[in-house]
């Protein structure tokens, strides 16, 4: 293939290997030092394409919340709606001043910090009232309007309270900090050591505050404390809801001063609505539904409440009468926009004369900010580069700012990326017709794509379904979706779809859908199941400080066992990103007793660039012990959060004989014919036989024929045959490095495997990873009678098991001695399979 002579684009996009053309790869919210991923989903505002923390003026006449990055109002009963603000930030969070005549909001910079500013009503102008690297969330006016609390990470990353002095003219004084950095016992799960103070709200009188903290609070975001308007306000606190938060809850105290409304889930899947007197006492919902109510705000009356609800997929404002329960959506049927805008009209074709198919795509407009259509879902990815994308069936269409966009649509890793630069003209439609062409069809060999670590709903701002799941999956070229039921903490996410592994109902003949489920013990190391076929098995984890399942006991290795009586194949997922040993083997950690004992078959070496590079050298570890693991892939995107690898990210191949069905993916995996990426193609023939084969060569060895492929939509730096963990041969590569094709003769002087890795050195736009990364399963290669062994690596294996048989020696949660006495005999078993391998046995 040429690539030049397909896509001239493309040439642009591998020219920009290790950058994003719409802005830099900063990490995001740098100096937010607590959180990760979940707070940036949970709690900071999203750049979200529909309606988001919508708020009452003063008057009640209006409602003003956030879309498409800008803030905007609407008038309750009406459907036109105005923009207010439309710059370089993505603003969000709007609250009116007691008197009405302003505005303040958060606004977004590129993903690396939050400030606030305050917006004139009167002449439409606004000012900052902070500024830096920092993040500064959550406002709230004092009932006189001369104070603003909200919440920063100033100075140290840590997430804490501020009163602020405003003036008649709204210019900011000095901010009076009113709780202090504050350590628990040792780092929670999740959330670390340091205190959350988020979430402020302020009494009718100006003199208190409700807030969420987790102070001595081992799970969640925290609970719920009242406490005064001063400095070292934890102090004085009293915590009048106890539970486990998530970042969701977002009290606010009613006009007449006697209750708190919030948001919680209460253990279950979904949030709802709650009132609480502002002393404590017992909560009582008001809605009810298997979808989310967020984001609640008190009309001025104490009548009416607005928040948002995903019922329906994405975020929609609705009111919720207080007393007698009516709820009236708040429709968004016009918008009046602040600046010039005109309009995109997008169709993605497969292939120049295909049909429309669904893909992925990337828009950031003249503005330099990112905008999905108002029926999408605005997402950002968040492994290297951090694009927005969202999806399409195949046709889309936007209004946009003035100026050229940058556009780009893609479609999984066989066809190539196309790029197009259309320029907005005010008033007018611009229509773009764009083509991904194929450049191979790895089906065509008998191989398909999966991703076997998918969540579909995971406490997220979409309500996501499997139809869409589903979607998402055709949009990335996915032929096989696994999704996995799991726990977030307390909550069960998604059981009720599971109904025996495979889901015959919703897949088709091009794409399967099977319910598995990842088990998540924080000490032992996530797991996955596949096809398991009678039950689900609980308590879907253990280890959990502070509850009733803190005991280690019982361990993966059993749960292993009893999810293989059903049929199922296991295996450690999202294993390592720094060597084991330099972190004390967390993440997989009783990988080496497992291993040892034969309880699973796959090993998720592709859940990222990252992870492949430090969980691929514990895998050849493992081979050279003689110990057959099939690397598997899956990228474990939570698909109803916005902030989060796209489906298919990371993805493991299989040689399925050219039939898509679902016994054939298990055989695949249960017998290694699998190959992982999470961009480009590598195949790989060792004496005729793929991944997974077997070659028996006599005593005196000997030497095989190898031929090996690569075909990639994008640019690699290396493709190399690695034998029993070394590299034995860098094979050339050409078509400006997407391609490679190379035949020769390697000599077997031992019983060993071979793999084929490519990789590149850094991130290639794009791939949103720290760099590019595919191998293929081993092909194993005999010797005789001479079994795969390694001594260096079993007495790795060893050193690693004595390691943690003493952490578990040392672990508080044990219920009793029997417990630790049944899991300690599987670590000494296994021991001593890894002292008989290190012995050549």
């Amino acid at each position: 293939m040429k690539f030049a002579a397909l896509l001239p684009a493309l040439a642009l996009a591998s020219a920009l290997m290790a950058q994003n053309p719409w802005k830099n790869a900063t990490p995001p919210y740098p100096h937010a030092r607590t959180g990760g991923n979940y707070m940036q989903n949970y709690y900071l505002p999203p750049a979200a394409s529909t309606p988001w923390r919508p708020a009452f003026s003063p008057d009640g006449e209006w409602i003003v919340f956030s879309m498409a990055g800008s803030i905007w109002k609407i008038r309750i009963g009406e459907t036109t709606a105005y923009e207010l603000t439309a710059g370089s930030t993505y603003d969000s969070s709007p609250v009116f001043s007691p008197d009405g005549s302003k505005i303040v909001y958060t606004a977004d910079e590129d993903y690396e910090a939050i400030n606030l500013r305050m917006l004139d009503l009167k002449t439409g102008e606004s000012h900052a009232l902070t500024q830096g690297s920092q993040v500064n969330l959550d406002p709230v006016f004092a009932p006189d309007g001369k104070r603003l609390l909200y919440v920063s990470t100033q100075p140290d990353g840590w997430y804490n309270l501020y009163a602020m002095p405003l003036d008649a003219a709204g210019n900011p004084g000095q901010p009076l900090k009113l709780t202090a950095d504050h350590s628990y016992h040792n780092a929670r799960l999740y959330f670390g050591a340091e205190d959350l103070h988020i979430q402020p709200t302020i009494s009718p009188s100006g003199d208190e505050m409700i807030l969420v903290s987790n102070r001595d609070i081992s799970l969640g975001s925290g609970g719920v404390w009242r406490a005064p308007v001063e400095p070292n306000a934890m102090d004085k606190a009293k915590l009048i809801l106890p539970e486990e938060t998530l970042y969701r809850t977002r009290p606010q105290w009613s006009p007449d001063g006697k209750r708190i409304l919030y948001s919680s889930h209460r253990g279950t899947q979904f949030d709802n609505l709650y009132v609480l007197p502002v002393n404590g006492g017992e909560p009582y919902q008001l809605t009810f539904g298997d979808w989310d109510h967020f984001e609640p705000s008190w009309s001025p009356d104490g009548e009416w409440i607005v928040y948002v609800a995903n019922e329906h997929g994405l975020s929609e404002l609705r009111l919720l009468e207080t007393f007698g329960g009516e709820e009236r959506p708040i429709e968004i049927r016009q918008r009046v926009y602040k600046r010039p805008m005109g309009t995109l009209a997008v169709t993605v074709r497969d292939g120049r004369t295909g049909p429309l198919t669904a893909a992925k795509i990337m828009l950031t407009a003249a503005d330099g900010k990112a905008y999905a259509p108002s029926d999408a879902y605005h997402r950002v990815g968040a492994r290297a580069l951090f694009l927005d994308f969202f999806h399409t069936d195949g046709s889309f269409e936007l209004d946009l700012p003035v100026g050229e966009v940058e556009l780009l649509a893609m479609k999984g890793f066989e066809r190539v990326p196309v790029k197009a630069r259309p320029k907005i003209v005010e008033g007018q439609v611009t229509r773009v017709e764009l083509a991904v062409e194929r450049f191979t069809n790895a089906k065509a060999r008998g191989w398909y794509s999966g991703s076997d670590h998918v969540h579909m709903n995971y406490g997220g701002n979409l309500h996501n379904t499997p139809e869409n799941l589903m979607f998402m999956a055709a949009a990335e070229d996915l032929d096989v979706v696994g999704e996995k039921v799991a726990n977030k903490d307390n909550r069960i996410f998604d059981y009720q779809f599971y109904n025996g592994a495979y889901d015959e109902q919703r897949s088709t003949s091009d794409r399967l859908l099977s319910w598995g489920e990842e088990y998540r013990p924080p000490w032992y190391g996530h797991i996955n199941f596949i096809n398991l076929t009678d039950h689900l098995l609980s308590p879907f984890t253990t280890g959990y400080e502070n509850t009733a399942i803190e005991s280690l006991y019982p361990s993966n290795t059993d749960m292993f066992r009893r999810a293989r009586k059903q049929g199922a194949l296991g295996g450690h997922v999202h294993p390592y990103t720094d060597p084991p040993e330099t972190v004390g083997y967390a993440n997989a950690r009783t990988f080496p007793v497992d291993l040892a004992l034969g309880s699973f078959e796959y090993l998720e070496v592709m859940t990222g660039a990252m992870y492949a590079k430090h969980t691929a050298r514990v895998w050849h570890r493992a081979l050279n012990c003689g110990f057959r693991v099939t690397p598997s892939g899956g990228e474990d995107s939570i698909s109803n959060l916005h902030r989060n690898p796209a489906i298919g990210a990371a993805r493991v191949y299989a040689d399925l004989g050219g039939k898509l069905e679902w016994s054939r993916w298990l055989d695949a995996i249960r017998e290694g014919r699998t190959m992982i990426t999470n961009g480009p193609l590598v195949w790989l023939k060792v004496d005729g036989e793929g991944p997974g084969g077997e070659i028996h060569l006599p005593e005196s060895g000997g030497s095989v024929e190898v031929h090996a492929t690569l075909e990639s939509a994008f640019p690699v730096d290396r493709l190399e045959l690695i034998f029993r963990g070394e590299v034995v041969q860098t094979i050339p590569l050409t078509d400006g490095r997407h391609q490679a094709s190379w035949r020769g003769r390697i000599p077997v002087e031992q019983s060993g495997w071979f793999t084929l890795r490519a990789l590149s050195d850094n991130a290639v736009y794009p791939i949103d990873d720290e760099n590019l990364h595919a191998e293929t399963a081993a092909v194993y290669v005999l010797k005789g009678d001479q079994p795969i062994r390694s001594r260096e690596d079993a007495e790795y294996f060893i050193t690693w098991i004595d390691a943690i048989t003493k952490q578990a020696e040392q672990h508080p949660g044990w219920r009793s001695e029997k417990e630790k006495a049944h899991v300690r005999g599987q670590f000494a078993d296994a021991r001593k399979i890894m002292v008989e391998r290190a012995a050549g046995r």
